[in-house]
């Protein structure tokens, strides 16, 4: 396995990871009230970003690594200006920059 097939699996597993971690968090309701429009708006777009993050992860692992991993430090920060899933953005944007690195990897 080369290096940067192994760079590759990394980030897709970052990637899915904090992905799915999002999309759970989006679903979390509170159990008091109705939740308002501009609450359901902003879960929504946290879970499209989710969905991103997992294919920036799968678009990393098929080969194109550097947009891959542009595109998954995008969601990340975009995720960390949200604010409202920090360790979830982490893990995205380091999968983002195991992308960008494996792309720069000699084969």
């Amino acid at each position: 396995m080369t290096e940067r097939r192994l760079l590759a699996i990394l980030a897709l597993l970052l990637a899915l990871i904090g992905g799915t971690l999002v999309i759970v968090g989006a679903f979390d309701f509170p159990s008091s009230g109705n939740p308002s429009l501009e609450f359901l708006a902003r879960r929504a777009f946290e879970a499209a970003l989710g969905i991103a993050a997992i294919l920036g992860g799968v678009s990393i692992f098929r080969g194109r690594m550097a947009v891959g991993g542009l595109v998954t430090l995008v969601i990340g920060i975009a995720l960390i200006i949200l604010g409202a899933a920090l360790l979830e953005a982490v893990l995205i944007i380091v999968g983002g920059v195991l992308g960008v690195v494996g792309a720069e990897v000699r084969r």
